[in-house]
């Protein structure tokens, strides 16, 4: 063997053992787990009882926002839609290397506290692409232990801001991996349907998948998330797409709910909850009782649906 970890502590969903087990490795595989393995490695270390569990991964973030509070001042309302005005005001002073430094700094953190795994939203709403090509140049740095994978994000809308869906198109032929949407922040919910029928049928035309942020709002009639789960059908992308946030189903009504949450598991449409997020952002216009925005999470899983839990932010706008 290569590497025996010694007296590690499985989660009990994992392991039928009790007591500390030793861990195995050979060939960048575990080949053993049993309670004191008779056998030597070059490399041992002594886990001394504590948590051994797969790599942890995150979902959901905003690599190329992360780390820039305050910058160019403090949101102030703490509502989404200043956080997002911020970010417009900070865009034109951007510089590449900046983006490049926060982000790695964000990567060491993760990485330490057990990451190995991030899909992060890249706004391409800039036409310089700055942030792409910033986050690409990330995503090769730390390949070596970090899987990083990106999102074409429109974050001001695709059809609200001009040219967002060329950029796009061009943040895709850079080597960017997923197609992503804001539907609820397009002008009109109609035009919000037709944002996500287009980039639907552009991931569809080009075998990429798709995880839109979806219905990040407190109002019940905010719905795009049922639009989402049609097109996948429709377009045969089943297990392809999520949604994400889907904040405005903690406000709508049970019957709707009800035909909701089959059509989304018919479509194998996964859902990504940012729970530490939107249970600040959301609610911010409620007097008393004041909502939470945690989306239906066991009503989701009970139905059959793949949920994930993302971290969304970290000390940004």
């Amino acid at each position: 063997m290569d590497l025996i970890i010694r007296r590690a502590s499985l989660p009990r969903s994992a392991s039928q053992h009790k007591e500390p087990v030793d861990i195995g490795i050979e060939a960048g595989r575990i080949i053993a787990v049993e309670p004191h393995l008779a056998a030597s490695a070059p490399e041992e270390i002594d886990a001394a009882g504590s948590l051994v569990t797969p790599p942890f991964v995150d979902p959901h973030f905003h690599m190329d926002a992360t780390l820039s509070y305050g910058l160019p001042r403090v949101n102030a309302s703490g509502t989404l839609l200043e956080g997002i005005a911020l970010w417009g005001e900070l865009k034109p002073q951007l510089t590449q290397q900046a983006l490049i430094e926060r982000a790695l700094q964000y990567c060491d953190w993760a990485v330490a506290r057990g990451l190995l795994a991030i899909r992060s939203h890249v706004d391409v709403c800039d036409p310089r692409l700055l942030a792409v090509e910033a986050l690409l140049e990330v995503k090769r740095r730390v390949a070596p232990y970090l899987d990083l994978q990106l999102v074409a994000f429109p974050q001001d809308g695709v059809l609200r801001s001009a040219g967002a869906f060329d950029n796009l198109k061009r943040a895709i032929a850079l080597g960017v991996d997923v197609v992503g949407g804001i539907p609820h922040f397009e002008r009109t919910m109609a035009d919000g349907a037709e944002s996500v029928r287009i980039l639907c049928e552009y991931a569809a035309q080009q075998g990429l998948r798709v995880d839109m942020h979806c219905d990040e709002s407190d109002d019940p009639l905010s719905r795009h998330i049922e639009t989402l789960a049609a097109q996948t059908h429709r377009l045969g992308l089943q297990g392809r797409v999520t949604g994400s946030h889907l904040t405005s189903m903690h406000s709508m009504d049970n019957y709707y709910v009800s035909k909701l949450l089959p059509l989304m598991r018919e479509a194998g449409v996964a859902a990504i909850a940012n729970p530490l997020i939107n249970i600040t952002l959301q609610g911010r216009s409620d007097t008393y009782p004041k909502r939470r925005g945690m989306t239906r999470v066991p009503e989701m899983m009970a139905a059959g649906i793949n949920v994930a839990f993302g971290h969304d932010c970290v000390m940004d706008p």
